[in-house]
């Protein structure tokens, strides 16, 4: 019983000792970021997250759904009205909640207790290169999901592990880049292939396309036409890379609540790195099957060239890897890549509303910055698999905030 109590005071001291280090930053970086998002920015996404939520609320009931979301992220639209507070604010609350969760879900060398020197990482990427976005979209509730998916899957936790995969794939896709590295994780693990997990990835996309075939069958596929139809965004590989091979046959438009290039090769661009970016999925997944890359850096890697070959690579993308890249010490391109992301905070102040277009000028640098951002992530991710490919490393380093190339 003394043994007891004294463990109880030991892991009492410890939580309590990691609070400041742990919490308090990220409550900082919270205030900051709601205050930017509600007064600053005009919240547009925000604004529309409200729109959509009062929209199925009308008669007939849960008969309108989101255009660019999937079906199930209605459910986190409606989350703020029940608050007592201006909607932006109150959406900025639940924000601050998931970030606590997030925080408090990086595990220490030495349990109990947090992983402050991770946390430490996240919050420095966080409010250098998304600041700005963090309260103002709803990417925090998918990328809390998909690292606690990752936490159960280090842990061999699968059935969690799929959960929560599951859960931030109904909200916003990506988590689904995790399936790959979890079915091959598991089939090492056990020595057999799992195949009741094809079960879970079929139930998750029956969720997003029958949610809303149940009200309004013409709902069900949205978020998929949406992405098909849509143009290459500015913030994509295939849109700098356009610009800097045909400067004088490049356009601009603000279509489909973002500003796209076009081009006679844009296009084109846009298949090549959609092919590249599933070659280099691909690798990866090798790579993990000969035990050549640990479970967090092959699901890094997948994310990051899921996001580098889209056609769509949007400022706040990055929260998606931050997480993932707190797992390993600073490094000096990921931290220019995200103060890169920085760029879209003038445009953002600036605009009048989605319809507004930047000067040609303007539009070129803008472009090129987010190109040059994007090359980055590439670079430092795949200097992070050269590192782990030649030293073999077993899991991520943990022991201090080194930056490094």
């Amino acid at each position: 019983m003394r043994s007891v109590r004294l463990v109880a005071r030991n892991v009492r001291t410890t939580l309590v000792e990691q609070w400041r280090p742990v919490v308090m930053p990220t409550l900082a970086l919270w205030v900051m970021a709601a205050a930017v998002s509600t007064t600053l920015l005009h919240p547009f996404d925000v604004i529309e997250y409200k729109q959509y939520a009062h929209a199925a609320l009308q008669a007939p009931l849960f008969h309108h759904f989101p255009l660019e979301y999937p079906a199930p992220a209605l459910a986190l639209f409606l989350l703020p009205l029940l608050l007592p507070l201006s909607y932006p604010w109150a959406f900025a609350v639940l924000v601050g909640i998931a970030l606590i969760v997030l925080v408090t879900s990086y595990e220490g060398t030495g349990l109990p207790g947090w992983n402050t020197r991770a946390v430490g990482r996240l919050i420095i990427y966080l409010a250098l290169g998304s600041v700005m976005v963090v309260a103002g979209r709803y990417d925090i509730f998918a990328t809390v999901a998909a690292f606690l998916s990752l936490r159960a899957a280090k842990r061999d936790r699968w059935a969690a592990a799929w959960t929560w995969s599951s859960v931030g794939f109904v909200l916003k896709l990506f988590p689904a880049a995790f399936w790959p590295v979890f079915l091959i994780a598991e089939w090492r693990r056990y020595g057999r292939f799992p195949i009741r997990r094809l079960g879970w990835m079929a139930g998750s996309v029956v969720v997003i396309a029958g949610v809303p075939a149940l009200f309004n069958h013409a709902a069900a596929l949205n978020v998929l036409h949406y992405y098909l139809h849509r143009p290459t965004e500015d913030g994509s590989l295939p849109a700098g890379l356009s610009v800097l091979l045909d400067w004088h046959g490049t356009n601009w438009v603000a279509t489909f609540h973002s500003v796209n290039v076009v081009s006679s090769i844009t296009g084109k661009l846009s298949i090549g790195f959609e092919l590249a970016g599933v070659g280099a999925c691909v690798w990866v997944w090798w790579a993990q099957i000969r035990g050549r890359l640990p479970l967090e850096a092959a699901c890094l890697a997948t994310l990051t060239f899921v996001m580098l070959g889209s056609k769509v690579l949007s400022a706040q993308y990055l929260i998606w890897l931050m997480p993932l890249w707190s797992l390993y010490r600073l490094r000096v391109t990921w931290l220019l890549a995200a103060a890169a992301n920085l760029i879209v905070f003038p445009y953002v102040v600036s605009a009048e509303g989605f319809g507004y277009l930047p000067g040609h000028a303007f539009a070129v640098g803008l472009t090129l910055t987010f190109f040059a951002r994007d090359v980055l992530i590439g670079v430092g991710t795949i200097a992070l698999l050269r590192t782990l490919l030649i030293s073999r490393e077993p899991a991520p380093e943990h022991t201090g905030a080194v930056v490094t190339a």
